[in-house]
């Protein structure tokens, strides 16, 4: 890894939000890369209570090997950044972040005329929300959706959920069906977002946990594929084939949405953390399998794509002789 220069920064957006600006050294005004977290109340790095993945932290270290800047923030309530992470809805998630982006305007050193917002999961749906308030210059939308969360989280999760306890073996299995266990997660689900669909609070309880109503509502009520059809800067969306979170599929479309030079790719055997998993997909497994996933580093054919996309539209005045647009790749 090069060397670089970590300056640690506070933007405002109502609030004081806290993070990281990272500069290869000795390298001339370079690009800036803005990270966009998944869900959850995670760090600058990505890291959450009882699941450090480290994911920006190791982005950084890749993109300031390649001459660009990153920068990266604690969410609200989480870190040191201020604000309260319960009561925060999807829409202060994209100011936030469109706050991160006029910050980085402001700095001196980095090409502020180049500015690419990287999303992981749920930053993949915020990103290009951000992009229309602050026009970027690339989206790189990695483990994203092309539809509304709700319909992921009831049609596609939900649906491998009962699938696994359907063909579950063993004495695990023959309980689970025994009880309906299957069937009764998608009842509680839909009974629970009926429930928040319902409540004009900002947060409520489910039992003895208290969930953030506010964000859950204004997911449901955001269609991302609407924001993709204005995106016309160039797209990579890149999903592994073992994300059990998102549908893979959905990658096609999302690059298929956007009006600028798009490409899409699935990468055999990588997971939601963007790493390889080579045990078989499930959710009852999940917490297990992302243990072991986070002691990997980052999955290499992910950053070989990206690095290709990345020399070929941000590197002034150079190309790629080797870039080759593959089977598995839509590009316009």
């Amino acid at each position: 890894m090069g060397k670089q220069i970590e300056k640690y920064i506070e933007f405002t957006n109502g609030i004081t939000l806290k993070g990281t600006l990272t500069i290869p050294e000795g390298v001339n005004k370079p690009p800036v890369v803005v990270m966009i977290h998944g869900s959850g109340n995670v760090d600058r790095d990505e890291n959450a209570k009882g699941l450090q993945i480290n994911v920006f932290k190791y982005l950084t270290q890749f993109f300031v090997s390649k001459g660009f800047a990153t920068l990266r923030y604690d969410k609200r309530g989480v870190g040191e950044s201020g604000g309260s992470f319960l009561e925060a809805g999807f829409w202060d998630l994209v100011e936030d972040a469109a706050a991160a982006v006029d910050f980085v305007r402001t700095q001196e050193g980095i090409n502020t005329e180049q500015i690419i917002l990287l999303g992981h999961s749920e930053g993949a749906i915020i990103a290009p929300a951000v992009h229309k308030k602050v026009k970027a210059q690339g989206l790189i939308l990695l483990a994203g959706i092309s539809e509304c969360l709700k319909d992921t989280l009831e049609n596609y999760q939900m649906k491998i959920f009962k699938e696994e306890v359907e063909v579950l073996k063993g004495f695990q299995g023959k309980l689970l069906r025994f009880f309906k266990i299957g069937k009764k997660a998608v009842e509680k689900q839909k009974k629970l977002f009926e429930k928040i669909l319902t409540s004009d609070q900002t947060v409520i309880k489910d039992g003895l946990v208290k969930l953030n109503a506010k964000w859950y509502r204004e997911h449901f009520q955001y269609n991302v594929s609407d924001e993709l059809k204005e995106v016309a800067c160039p797209v990579i969306a890149i999903t592994g084939d073992h994300d059990i979170q998102v549908n893979p599929e959905q990658v096609k479309e999302i690059a298929g949405l956007t009006r600028g030079p798009s490409e899409y790719h699935i990468i055999p055997k990588m997971n939601h953390l963007l790493r390889k998993q080579e045990q078989p997909m499930s959710l009852l497994k999940l917490k297990n399998i992302y243990k072991k996933s986070a002691k990997k580093t980052l999955d290499e054919e992910m950053l070989n794509l990206i690095e290709k996309w990345v020399v070929k539209h941000y590197h002034e005045g150079t190309e790629d002789p080797n870039y080759i647009e593959l089977d598995q790749t839509a590009a316009r």
